[in-house]
């Protein structure tokens, strides 16, 4: 059955049937879940395995609490005073999930929260392509993921710009400044800083260094302040 399937649907399709079906299984396991312990009030969705002690980790499934991002977020208004998440939004399409989750976690933000995400600069790869073909892209791959320099051996290294704008049919949007800074804004968040991520870990030392600054774009925004 398994041989007929791979035979019968691409590996991209494969993929897509295995998300949704986890996507399925958190919703009907977790949907109904509607509190955090009071004494955690900082989020970190999309943590995979990357749990940082101290934070809400979240992700589709092996977390804390298993969330589905493209639904309504389990957790009343005002719940917390930071947020951050890491190569995350490309995964979301633009109009039908990401601006969603982002006024969802507007809406679990206390006044003068502070959010902090990254992703793949849409700007940096389109100049790479420019400059050198995506080169710098594959070796800056290559100094985190030694195994990419087997898996690119012979092919131009302009593989890696498709690589970073599909990555197998799992990336949705690639994003610049301006676009996620629109979006944030459309989320109801103020502020929107291009930073990086020595910042981010000045601010939260407990996250594990990624030293992926090369390719991504890092942004810190806020949630409006109470007048006084």
């Amino acid at each position: 059955m398994k041989q007929l399937l791979k035979s019968l649907v691409s590996h991209e399709s494969r993929q897509a049937l295995k998300f949704d079906a986890v996507r399925l299984r958190t919703r009907i396991r977790h949907g109904f879940k509607r509190s955090v312990p009071a004494e955690c009030n900082r989020l970190h969705f999309g943590c995979g395995t990357r749990r940082v002690a101290g934070w809400l980790n979240v992700d589709l499934m092996n977390s804390d609490l298993d969330v589905d991002l493209s639904q309504r977020l389990p957790w009343q208004s005002g719940q917390f005073n930071a947020v951050v998440s890491q190569h995350v939004i490309e995964h979301l399409e633009l109009h039908r999930e990401l601006l969603p989750l982002l006024r969802e976690v507007r809406r679990v933000c206390l006044p003068g929260a502070e959010i902090w995400l990254s992703t793949p600069d849409l700007a940096v790869i389109c100049r790479s392509y420019e400059t050198s073909k995506g080169a710098d892209l594959l070796a800056d791959r290559v100094t985190r993921y030694p195994d990419w320099a087997g898996v690119m051996k012979g092919v131009p290294p302009s593989h890696m710009v498709n690589h970073l704008f599909h990555q197998m049919g799992q990336h949705k949007n690639l994003l610049d400044f301006d676009l996620l800074a629109w979006a944030l804004d459309q989320a109801g968040f103020v502020k929107s800083e291009r930073v990086n991520e020595q910042k981010l870990r000045d601010r939260f030392p407990e996250f594990p260094i990624r030293n992926d600054d090369w390719q991504s774009l890092y942004v810190r925004a806020e949630t409006p302040s109470l007048q006084p």
